[in-house]
C-alpha cells in the first residue's frame, strides 16, 4: 500500500506541478518551460523533466509513424542516442531558448523539437 502511495505521489508531482505554471490560462510557451526548468526545487525539476521527455516522445512517435521503419527518415526531427541522461535532454532545451529568445512565445513543445533537433541532429545513413 505504501508503495502504491509513493508511486502516485511521484507520478501526480510533475502534473501538478505544471498546473501551477499554468494557472493564468493560455498556451505553456518556451519560455514558461525554460522557467519552469531553472528551478531548483525537486518538484519543478521532475516537471521540467516529464514535460520534456513526453513532448520528444510525442514528436518522435508522430514522425515514427507517418515516416517508415528505421534509421533517420525525412521529417524526422532529431535523434537521441540510446540511454541519453534526462539533465542532457534539459540543458539542450534551455540552451536553445536562451540562445533563441524569439522562441519565448513559441508553444513549448515546439522548442522541445527544435532544440532536440540542434542538439541530437540525425545522421545520414
Amino acid at each position: 500500500m505504501l508503495r502504491a502511495l509513493i508511486c502516485v505521489g511521484t507520478l501526480t508531482m510533475p502534473v501538478a506541478a505544471l498546473a501551477a505554471v499554468t494557472l493564468g490560462g493560455g498556451k505553456f510557451t518556451a519560455g514558461d518551460l525554460h522557467k519552469l526548468c531553472t528551478q531548483t526545487d525537486a518538484i519543478s525539476r521532475a516537471a521540467c523533466v516529464a514535460y520534456i521527455k513526453g513532448a520528444a516522445d510525442g514528436v518522435f512517435n508522430t514522425i515514427d509513424a507517418i515516416g517508415g521503419t528505421t534509421g533517420p527518415r525525412v521529417g524526422q526531427y532529431f535523434c537521441l542516442p540510446e540511454r541519453v541522461e534526462s539533465q542532457r535532454l534539459v540543458d539542450a532545451i534551455r540552451r536553445f531558448v536562451a540562445e533563441n529568445p524569439d522562441t519565448a512565445e513559441y508553444n513549448a513543445s515546439t522548442a522541445v523539437s527544435l532544440g532536440l533537433e540542434k542538439a541530437f541532429p540525425c545522421k545520414s545513413e
